[in-house]
């Protein structure tokens, strides 16, 4: 292993690890969880560095495997995890309720998977990393102007394929 890589390899960690635990506290609904995750991601990749190209174009290979490992955790999570009611107590849980909060997760997700790659990095550096257009616009070494187009663009698909459903 060259140090060339392991620098690599940092640099990287280090740029996207936030995007990518927002990203998936946004799926699975837990930081923990998420930190998990990415950690997970993060030694996959580590694993397969001789395989793989350590640099920028890696990113969509990362947000794609957060967003696999992060469903798949929720799925493991929902059949393991039965909550117990206790007969006294009222439930304010609706048989619909859960399943449309779900369907609807799942909507945006599908959404945001449907984002042109630039478009969605965008969109997740600013919705879900809170970064600002000009700290967006100077990490992708973008305009302010683009970064506000994508943004726009973004905004105009979620509304059109939200109306849809």
């Amino acid at each position: 292993m060259s140090s060339a890589d392991l620098k690599k390899f940092e640099i990287l960690f280090k740029s996207l690890r936030p995007s990518l635990v927002h990203f998936s506290i946004y799926i699975s609904g837990s930081r923990h969880d998420a930190n998990e995750i990415v950690n997970d991601v993060f030694v996959s990749v580590w694993e397969k560095r001789k395989k793989l190209s350590l640099d920028e174009s890696l990113k969509s290979y990362l947000f794609q495997a957060v967003k696999n490992r992060s469903i798949n955790h929720q799925k493991k999570k929902r059949s393991i995890q039965v909550p117990l009611l206790d007969t006294e107590k009222q439930s304010s849980y609706t048989a619909d309720g859960s399943l449309l909060d779900n369907e609807q997760q799942q909507l945006l997700v599908s959404i945001l998977d449907s984002l042109p790659p630039k478009c969605r990095q965008v969109f997740v550096l600013s919705r879900m990393d809170q970064l600002s257009y000009s700290q967006i616009a100077g990490l992708m070494d973008i305009s302010v102007k683009t970064v506000e187009a994508q943004i726009s663009k973004a905004l105009k698909i979620f509304r059109k394929k939200m109306n849809k459903e």
